[in-house]
C-alpha cells in the first residue's frame, strides 16, 4: 500500500514510501501501530515492546502520564546511561516534558494526538489522530468552563485538601460537574487522590490551554464601572511586583471582562477601527479567575489575581518562564 507523504531529514521535497506495518496486539492497544501507519513510517515489530523504524530498533516504553519533572528524569537517564533508542508512549505528555524528551532524541507519542521521532534518515513531528480511550461522561475538554474554574480553585489554595461540595461552593459550580472534572484531572495525573493539585504540572497544563482572544482598541476605556475590568499583561505584572526589566512606558493595558455581554458593551463604546492599538480586551477564560480579583489597583483598574497574571506571562514560554522563576507573589503560594 502507499503511505501518506512525509519528508526525510535533509530533503526539501515530500515523498511517498511503500508501507509495511506488522502490528502486535499490545502495541495496537497503545495506538502506536496505527499512528505509525497514519504518518507513513515503515515499521517492523520485533516484539510487543520493540519496533524497527527506518532500520533502527526502538524500545517501546509505556507511561501513563509524563509531567515536566518526569520528562527531565527520563531525559537525564537516557542521556547518562546511553540507553538504546526508545519511544515513550503516554496518555498525556506535557509541553515542557515534550521539549525535554526531544532534546535527547527520545521519541514520543502523546496519545492525545502528536508523534515525534528523530532517527537516521527520518524526522517526524506531526499531529495524529488521538488514540486515548473515550473521555468520561461530559468531560471532553478538561480546561474549558468549569474545568478551568476547578483547576484555578485548586491552585488558589494548593495546600488545602478540598471536598467536592466545598470546592463547588468556592467556585460557584455544581458539585456533580466538579466531581466529574476532579476525576478527569486525577486520571491525567494532575490531581492526587486527596484532591491536592500536582504542582507545577497542573499550572503548566492550564497554561497550555489558556487562550484568551484579545481584541485591540484604539484607546484604553475609562476604568468605570470599576468591577467591569481586570488588568493583566505587563501593567498588571508590574502592579503585582513581577521583576520585569522594562517599565510601563509605551505599554497599553490588557483588560479582562467577565463575559461576552461586557465585551460587546466595551467594544461598542471604545472599539472603533483605528490604525493603532491603545489597549486590548478579552473575556477571561475562567469565570472564577475573573471574580477572584486581587486587592491591587493600577491606573484605576483592579488588577487580576496573581494566578491569572502568571498564566498570561506563561504564554511566552521562554521569557515568561524566566519571569515566573524570579517572582514570589505576596499572599499567594507560588504554583509554577
Amino acid at each position: 500500500m502507499r503511505s501518506p507523504p512525509f519528508r526525510l531529514a535533509g530533503e526539501t521535497s515530500w515523498r511517498c514510501y511503500s508501507l509495511l506495518v506488522v502490528p502486535r496486539t499490545a502495541n495496537d492497544l497503545l495506538g502506536l501501530a496505527g499512528v505509525l501507519e497514519e504518518v507513513g513510517v515503515e515499521a517492523r515489530w520485533l516484539g510487543d515492546d520493540s519496533v524497527e523504524i527506518g532500520g533502527t530498533p526502538f524500545a517501546v516504553e509505556r507511561v501513563k502520564v509524563v509531567r515536566e519533572s518526569d520528562g527531565a528524569l527520563l531525559a537525564h537517564v537516557h542521556d547518562a546511561s546511553a540507553r538504546p533508542p526508545t519511544i515513550i508512549v503516554a496518555d498525556r505528555i506535557s509541553e515542557a516534558a515534550r521539549a525535554q524528551l526531544s532534546r535527547v532524541d527520545l521519541a514520543w507519542l502523546d496519545r492525545r494526538g502528536h508523534l515525534w521521532i528523530r532517527t537516521a534518515g527520518i524526522f517526524v513531528n506531526a499531529d495524529v489522530r488521538p488514540s486515548t480511550g473515550p473521555p468520561a461522561r461530559r468531560v471532553v475538554e478538561i480546561f474549558k468552563g468549569t474545568g478551568l474554574d476547578v483547576a484555578l480553585g485548586l491552585l488558589r489554595f494548593p495546600l488545602e485538601s478540598y471536598g467536592v461540595n466545598q470546592l463547588a461552593r468556592e467556585i460557584g459550580r455544581s458539585p456533580g460537574r466538579v466531581s466529574e472534572i476532579l476525576s478527569a484531572l486525577r486520571r491525567q495525573g494532575l490531581v492526587g487522590a486527596d484532591n491536592l493539585p500536582i504542582i507545577p504540572e497542573l499550572f503548566w497544563a492550564i497554561a497550555e490551554e489558556w487562550k484568551p482572544r484579545w481584541t485591540p482598541m484604539p484607546s484604553a476605556p475609562p476604568p468605570e464601572p470599576p468591577e467591569r475590568y481586570r488588568l493583566t499583561g505587563t501593567l498588571g505584572a508590574l502592579a503585582l511586583d513581577v521583576p520585569l526589566v522594562a517599565g510601563a512606558a509605551g505599554t497599553w493595558p490588557r483588560l479582562y471582562v467577565a463575559d461576552d455581554v461586557d465585551l460587546a458593551t466595551v467594544l461598542g463604546a471604545y472599539g472603533a477601527a483605528s490604525g493603532w492599538t491603545g489597549s486590548e480586551v478579552a473575556v477571561c477564560p475562567s469565570r472564577y479567575g475573573f471574580t477572584w480579583g486581587s486587592s491591587t489597583y493600577r491606573d484605576g483598574y483592579l488588577v487580576a489575581n496573581p494566578l491569572v497574571v502568571a498564566l498570561d506571562l506563561a504564554q511566552d514560554r521562554a521569557r515568561g518562564s524566566e519571569l515566573l522563576e524570579g517572582w514570589a507573589p505576596k499572599d499567594f503560594t507560588r504554583v509554577w
